[in-house]
């Protein structure tokens, strides 16, 4: 869900984060936020059984430094099933 972009799920225009047009502003302060509010409510809409703990983006650089990741790591627990501090990790690759 949170790597799905709005328009991918047919019949549901506003599944998913739609993160992959933040790609090149995430690392900075503005696109981190965004992409947290994207997640927090895709989730709250269509996963409303977890609970979002921890946000932390990251930026890692590759040897030519033109290339790289990008991403974020959610920290989450589902309270239901007695599911606590789970994680992943959302991926954005980068060339410019």
């Amino acid at each position: 869900m949170i790597l799905t972009n709005h328009g991918d799920r047919l019949g549901f225009y506003d599944f998913g984060a739609n993160l992959e047009e933040l790609t090149f502003e995430l690392g900075s302060e503005d696109g981190d936020a965004e992409a947290t509010r994207r997640i927090a409510k895709t989730t709250s809409k269509y996963m409303p059984y977890i609970n979002l703990d921890t946000f932390e983006p990251f930026v890692e650089k590759f040897d030519n430094q033109h290339t790289g990741k990008v991403g974020i790591r959610v920290v989450y627990t589902v309270p239901a099933i007695n599911i606590e501090k789970q994680g992943l990790e959302v991926l954005l690759y980068v060339s410019g």
